[in-house]
C-alpha cells in the first residue's frame, strides 16, 4: 500500500477515534467512574461545563446531546464550573463531554476534512490549497474566541460570551 494511503488511513482512524474517545466517555459516564478520562482530557481543553455540550440520557434510556447549561450571556468562572462533570437540566442527567464545544468543532472538521479531501484530490497529490484560504477559515473562529476573551478579561465596555452553536 502506498505510504499516501496508510498516512490517510492512520490520520482518519486516529480522528475517529478521538471522537470515539469524547462521546464514548459521556456515554460511559452513566455507569463507570470516568473521572481519570476528563483528568486526561483536561490537559487538552478547559472543560467549562458552561462551555460544553452534555449528553443527557432519561428513564427510557433514550440519549441526546445538549447544552450543559443555559447560556446567559455572562461569564462563569468558578473552578466547580471546570470540575463538574454531570448536571441536571429539566430532571434529566447528563453528563458533560470531556471537552468543549469549540474543541468538538475542531476534532469534528478534521474529520470531515478528511473524509471530503478524496473526494476532490488525489491522496497522492502535491496541491494543495493556497495558505491564504487556510488561514482564512480560522478567522471566524479567531474572531470569536478573541472577542470573548478579551472580553473575559475587562478590556471591552461589553461581555460577550458566544453560543454552544457558535463555537461549533
Amino acid at each position: 500500500m502506498e505510504r499516501e494511503k496508510v498516512t490517510y488511513i492512520a490520520y482518519v482512524l486516529f480522528c475517529s477515534l478521538l471522537l470515539i474517545g469524547i462521546f464514548g466517555t459521556a456515554a460511559l459516564a452513566f455507569d463507570t467512574d470516568m473521572t481519570g478520562v476528563y483528568k486526561a482530557f483536561s490537559y487538552t481543553c478547559h472543560q467549562k461545563l458552561s462551555r460544553s455540550l452534555c449528553l443527557f440520557k432519561n428513564d427510557l434510556g433514550n440519549m441526546w446531546i445538549s447544552n450543559c447549561l443555559t447560556t446567559q450571556g455572562t461569564f462563569v468562572s468558578s473552578p466547580e464550573d471546570r470540575l463538574t462533570i454531570d448536571t441536571v437540566v429539566d430532571g434529566v442527567k447528563g453528563f458533560k463531554l470531556p471537552v468543549c464545544a469549540r474543541d468538538i468543532g475542531l476534532y469534528g472538521g478534521l474529520l470531515l476534512g478528511a473524509l471530503i479531501y478524496p473526494l476532490m484530490f488525489e491522496l497522492n497529490s502535491k496541491n494543495i490549497l493556497p495558505t491564504k484560504y487556510l488561514l482564512l477559515a480560522m478567522v471566524p473562529m479567531g474572531i470569536d474566541g478573541s472577542v470573548q476573551l478579551i472580553s473575559e478579561l475587562g478590556a471591552l465596555p461589553f461581555v460577550y460570551e458566544s453560543t454552544n452553536l457558535m463555537r461549533l
